[in-house]
This record gives structure tokens, C-alpha cells and sequence, in this order.
């Protein structure tokens, strides 16, 4: 019994050194703290922040009057909006409420965007918004392009959602996102929103369908008449031009002609006026040669008493 208390004793009187390593220890298990390099550590001094801490090994005061919480920021986060990842595994479709829109011209229709963006400020990130819920507070972010979605949508029309709208879509609703979490001060940046699917409800679809493909068809029918116009004109120009320069030959070569008769004519009558008779007969004759050339038969007179005779010409 006596070998026991002056254990016990001994014990006792050794407890500031129990003590001091039960503190250090403490210290070191509360104090000392890892940082990932994506990550970015939060400091806490009795529940109020004080201070970021970047990757790496960082010492704080022990628990409870400093603690750190750490927020991944070296990574993109995506968000998706109008319907869930998990649902999508699991091959389960939106709900009419998650997906479906009202664009300007009072027509519906489906959208699936994933909004990809990075913490930047780890202290507004986890002070600004609390958890919603069994959500964590990204959830907030799902929000946000929501709301941003049903105005942009709701001044656009169903032919820009569904084909030349859909880069403009893209870049607004970005802005008005990133516009959004800075207003709230959720300390994001959003790098880009994605349109995932843009497509009219089933119930309607094939009407849509229809009415694409008469757009193409009209497309095609006026690129090929504009295509037709392109070759015609041309050719039009072409067989103008070709039919100018022919009747500017003929209109030569008519005043040419008529010159030429004029200066004939002349000198006949220069000839006529010099030697009548002469001329009148050589133009007699001529002229007979000229007529006489083109019949095949002739009729003369015969010198046997009969009165004509009818010859062949070959």
C-alpha cells in the first residue's frame, strides 16, 4: 500500500508536465494543418474570418480559437441547369418545370445548359450563402441562371433559340450569370454556359421538323433561283452584246454597199451622158445575161420556118 501512494504521489506531482504535454500535443494535432495545392485554406478566429491560407503545411492557434475550412478553388465546377447529373445517369428525363422555357413569341422550349465556373474568393463563397437545405449552396448558382435564362429566352424567338441564337444565348446568359453572383457576392467567376440541348417539346416536334424543312426548301429554291438569275444575266448581257456588234456590221457594211451603188450609178450616168446608145445596150445586154443565166429552158426563134424553139439548159 505504501509502494502505491508514493506512485500515486509521484503522479500527482508530475501533472503541469502531463499538462503542458497534453497542450502541445494538442497545439500540434489543432494547430498544424495540410493545404492542398487546389485548394485555399479559410482561417476562423473564434468563428469570425481572419485570414486566407494558400497550399502548403500552415500553423494556426489550436481549436477552439482558430479553425480552418478549405475550399477548392484550382478547379472548374460545373452546374447543370435544366436537368441533374444524377438523374441523367440514371437515365430519369427532367421535369416539364426544370427544362422547359417561354421564349418571345409565346412558343416552349427545351434547354439543357451546364454552367462551368471557379471560386475565386473563398471567404464570400462560404459566408455569402448557406447551404439550402440537404443542396449545397452551388445549388444557388443553378438559381441564378434560371432567372437569367427566363429573360434572355423570353426576348428571343423560337427559330433564334433553336439555330443562330444559340451562340448569343451562350455569351448573355454568361454575363448575366457572372452580373448575378457578383451582385450576391458568391466570390464565382463564371468561365462559360454551355448549351448542353436546345429542342421543341416531343408533343410538337415534328411540326417543327416540317417547318424546318420548308425553310431549307425555300432556302434551296431561292439560292438556286438566285443562282439561275446569276448565269442568265450573263448570257443575257452576252447575247446583247453579240447582237450590237452585228448589227453594227450590218449597218457597216449596208452604208458600205449603198455608197458603192451610189458611186456606180453615177458613173453609169457619166457613161449614159457621154454615149447613150452604147450604154443602153450594154446594159441591155446585161441585164439579159443576168435574167437568161437562171431559167433552165430558152425560146427563140427557129430558122426553119418554124416560129419558136424550145431548148434545154443544163
Amino acid at each position: 500500500m505504501t509502494g502505491a501512494a508514493d506512485t500515486t504521489r509521484k503522479w500527482i506531482r508530475r501533472w503541469p508536465l502531463w499538462l503542458f504535454v497534453a497542450v502541445v500535443c494538442w497545439c500540434g494535432f489543432t494547430g498544424l494543418r495540410t493545404v492542398p495545392q487546389n485548394e485555399t485554406g479559410v482561417v476562423l478566429t473564434f468563428g469570425r474570418f481572419s485570414r486566407l491560407a494558400p497550399p502548403g503545411i500552415r500553423v494556426t492557434l489550436p481549436w477552439p480559437i482558430e479553425r480552418m475550412e478549405r475550399v477548392v478553388t484550382g478547379e472548374i465546377r460545373t452546374m447543370s441547369v435544366g436537368f441533374r447529373l444524377l438523374n441523367r445517369i440514371r437515365s430519369i428525363p427532367p421535369t416539364p418545370e426544370e427544362v422547359q422555357w417561354l421564349t418571345g413569341d409565346t412558343n416552349i422550349v427545351e434547354i439543357q445548359t451546364e454552367v462551368q465556373y471557379l471560386v475565386i474568393d473563398p471567404a464570400k463563397y462560404l459566408f455569402t450563402v448557406a447551404d439550402l437545405g440537404d443542396r449545397p449552396r452551388d445549388f444557388v448558382i443553378r438559381k441564378l441562371a434560371e432567372s437569367v435564362l427566363t429573360e434572355i429566352v423570353a426576348r428571343m424567338t423560337v427559330d433564334d433559340v433553336l439555330s443562330s441564337g444559340k451562340a448569343l444565348l451562350s455569351e448573355e446568359g454568361r454575363r448575366g450569370i457572372q452580373a448575378a453572383a457578383d451582385l450576391v457576392g458568391l466570390g464565382i467567376q463564371v468561365h462559360s454556359m454551355n448549351i448542353v440541348q436546345a429542342d421543341p417539346p416531343p408533343e410538337v416536334i415534328s411540326a417543327f421538323n416540317d417547318v424546318n424543312s420548308a425553310k431549307a426548301d425555300k432556302e434551296r429554291r431561292v439560292s438556286e433561283a438566285d443562282g439561275y438569275a446569276k448565269n442568265l444575266l450573263p448570257a443575257a448581257r452576252a447575247e446583247a452584246n453579240r447582237l450590237g456588234e452585228e448589227a453594227e456590221i450590218y449597218r457597216t457594211e449596208t452604208i458600205a454597199a449603198a455608197r458603192g451603188d451610189a458611186e456606180g450609178f453615177t458613173l453609169l450616168l457619166a457613161r449614159v451622158a457621154a454615149a447613150p446608145a452604147v450604154t443602153k445596150r450594154r446594159i441591155l445586154l446585161e441585164e439579159l445575161e443576168k435574167i437568161l443565166a437562171r431559167p433552165k429552158k430558152v425560146v427563140y426563134p427557129r430558122k426553119d420556118g418554124r416560129r419558136f424553139k424550145l431548148t434545154e439548159v443544163e
